[in-house]
């Protein structure tokens, strides 16, 4: 839950419109000769005040002022002479501008009751916030810890040192139980960069600029166009949510708390966790016949196709309602002929072991190439089956084997049987758009995924990658009427992106604006980075903690983890209802040899997320645990 509240000073919490800095900054230049705009000042308020003075000499117009005006005083000890002069021209004006701003009084006292700490970071030096904080703890505000640039080596915003520092002091770890509010960009982007949630206030800000007075005189339209100009500019640099009044924090915070209590994170390979956004999406209702959603259906099967890196000249997407095994289903029911055909199945797992029986159900005939499930497949065991068995025309093998978070190596198998001229199926469900995969140079004939992996979309259909010219060679294969993938395929192309029976409309928006937020975050390159950072955290750090890994970390996926058992009388159940009592979902192990569990590191989960889960396992005792049996 919310934790701290970081807040900015002028503008913010005190001085109405931000009106102390602008007065001074015009002073102290105007004691040069030097004019400023309040449009030139305001740009970069929010900087610690030295550099403030800085970037304004750094204008042209305003050097070239300078070295008219000041000839015997080099543009090189501008900074310093006119930020002297600042000193003495803001100390005239804080006292008589650190008047609360209305609502501080209301969120102050709900701070106190909630158990909020309440902290600053400011532009202003120690010695100007001196001023200010007595004028404050007389108006009821005295926040627990103010931070200036001074105690950060001179580190001031737009980093995060201030913030940093802040949490540092408040002993608070997790930086997204943490809110920074501002008026300014820069306090934005402080706030972006240590990773707290960021807020922007407009009322009585630094981007409206008027006195209260001024401001209060204003029609309603009037104020309308103010706000909203203002609330732009911040969300633009990157606010998580913009206020009118600092009191609007307060249902603010209680939306945030109830959300981060519901939700859970997932710490699976799928469902997994989604964005704020994703979940968002799906609060609208939509038709099946609407010509929009039709559009959209092709605009993601075009785009999945690019994530693969291949063209949709050479590969098409399939979306089938239903879960990733209704694709799998789909895709061996249709690519493997009724007659004169025999599938080769890999299986060092779970979901290999599904594959072998689908192909029992399906009474397609079928070679079963079984590998331990700590071992990765290797092309040297493929390529012994297929001497044994020269009968075999189709190959399917899963790419990360979740049952321990094998990882097997495509790459090298697949364009090898596809050179011998063997059909190819892989189920890279808990892989694609986690970890690269490349199909034009893979050359896999069909690839099949779900709407609930590394895109990070919710349940509802899975996906079939698959070659063009393979499929099309696929008409009257199908056993089934439902995951028929030719039928479902003709279609999408007759059609213009009409599924064939009842879509799951609302999770087709969701995963559409996953794979917008996948490119916003930079690609499968960036995610699989990322991914990568919470398993190699996790792993180091469960085996800090004495846990044992199931698989080799050589054959280890970014994508989930397995653990054995720390003892022979460790009970998972409780362990998993311990987690999930403090916000982790975690899940119960598949390897049949050794009791084990699992850990995702997908979805929207960051190190910070990693860390207290960590944390929590570490401070994990029996007597912790007996309390939390009982409760």
């Amino acid at each position: 839950m919310i934790e701290a509240i970081v807040l900015d000073w002028a503008g913010t919490t005190v001085d109405y419109g931000s009106r102390a800095p602008i007065i001074a900054f015009k002073n102290a230049f105007a004691h040069f000769g030097i004019g400023l705009s309040e449009e030139t000042i305001r740009q970069d308020v929010g900087l610690d005040k030295l550099t403030h003075v800085r970037k304004i000499l750094q204008i042209p117009e305003i050097a070239n002022s300078w070295e008219t005006r000041q000839p015997t005083i080099p543009l090189t000890k501008a900074t310093a002479e006119i930020y002297a002069q600042f000193q003495i021209e803001i100390n005239k004006v804080l006292a008589e501008t650190a008047q609360l701003k209305p609502g501080m009084t209301d969120l102050i006292k709900f701070a106190n009751t909630h158990h909020i700490q309440l902290a600053t970071t400011t532009g202003y030096t120690q010695v100007m916030l001196n001023q200010i904080l007595p004028l404050a703890a007389q108006q009821g505000y005295t926040p627990t810890y103010n931070i200036t640039s001074e105690q950060t080596n001179h580190v001031g915003r737009p980093k995060p040192d201030m913030v940093a520092l802040a949490m540092q002091k408040m002993h608070i770890s997790d930086p997204s139980h943490v809110i920074k509010v501002g008026d300014t960009v820069n306090d934005i982007l402080e706030g972006k960069n240590a990773g707290t949630i960021s807020i922007g206030v407009v009322d009585g800000g630094n981007l409206i600029g008027l006195p209260k007075q001024a401001f209060d005189q204003l029609n309603i339209e009037q104020r309308d166009r103010y706000r909203a100009k203002a609330a732009a500019i911040l969300k633009e640099a990157g606010a998580d949510e913009i206020i009118n009044n600092i009191a609007d924090l307060i249902p603010l915070i209680e939306s945030i708390d109830d959300q981060q209590h519901e939700m859970p994170l997932l710490l699976t390979p799928g469902p997994l966790t989604t964005s704020f956004t994703v979940k968002e999406t799906m609060l609208v209702d939509h038709g099946t016949w609407d010509d929009d959603y039709k559009e959209l259906t092709q605009w993601v099967r075009r785009e999945l196709v690019t994530l693969g890196h291949a063209s949709n000249e050479e590969y098409t997407a399939v979306l089938m309602q239903g879960s990733g095994s209704f694709g799998v289903e789909a895709a061996i029911g249709t690519a493997i002929p009724k007659r004169d055909a025999t599938l080769l199945i890999a299986a060092n797992g779970a979901y290999g072991e599904r594959m072998i029986e689908i192909a029992d159900y399906l009474a397609i005939p079928h070679v079963d190439l079984h590998v331990p499930e700590d071992q990765a497949v290797t092309l040297g065991a493929v390529e012994k089956a297929l001497t044994a068995h020269p009968e075999v025309t189709h190959f399917a093998m899963v790419h990360c084997e979740t049952t321990t978070g094998i990882l097997n190596p495509i790459e090298t198998i697949i364009p090898a049987l596809t050179d011998n001229g063997i059909i190819t199926l892989v189920d890279a469900m808990s892989s694609f758009g986690g970890v690269p995969i490349d199909l034009a140079q893979l050359q896999v004939d069909y690839l099949i995924t779900s709407s609930n992996k590394c895109v990070q979309g919710v349940p509802g259909f899975s996906v079939v990658l698959a070659k063009k010219n393979t499929l099309q060679a696929t008409k009257d294969n199908a056993r089934s009427l439902a995951l028929d993938l030719y039928a479902q395929y003709q279609t999408f192309e007759e059609h213009d992106g009409k599924w064939r029976f009842t879509s799951p409309t609302h999770v087709v928006y969701a995963f559409a604006e996953a794979l917008r937020e996948l490119e916003q975050e930079g690609g499968v390159t960036a995610r699989t980075h990322r991914y990568q950072a919470n398993e190699t955290l996790l792993r180091e750090g469960m085996q800090d903690l004495g846990y044992e890994l199931v698989i080799d970390e050589t054959v280890q996926s970014p994508i989930i983890t397995s653990f054995k058992y720390p003892t022979v009388d460790f009970n998972f159940q409780a362990f998993y209802e311990y987690l999930k009592n403090r916000g982790f979902i975690i899940y119960p192990g598949k390897v049949s040899k050794c009791d084990s569990f699992r850990i995702g590191n997908i979805g929207e989960v960051s190190a910070d997320d990693i860390n207290r889960l960590l944390n929590l396992i570490k401070t994990y005792t029996k007597k912790e645990l007996q309390l939390s049996v009982n409760d």
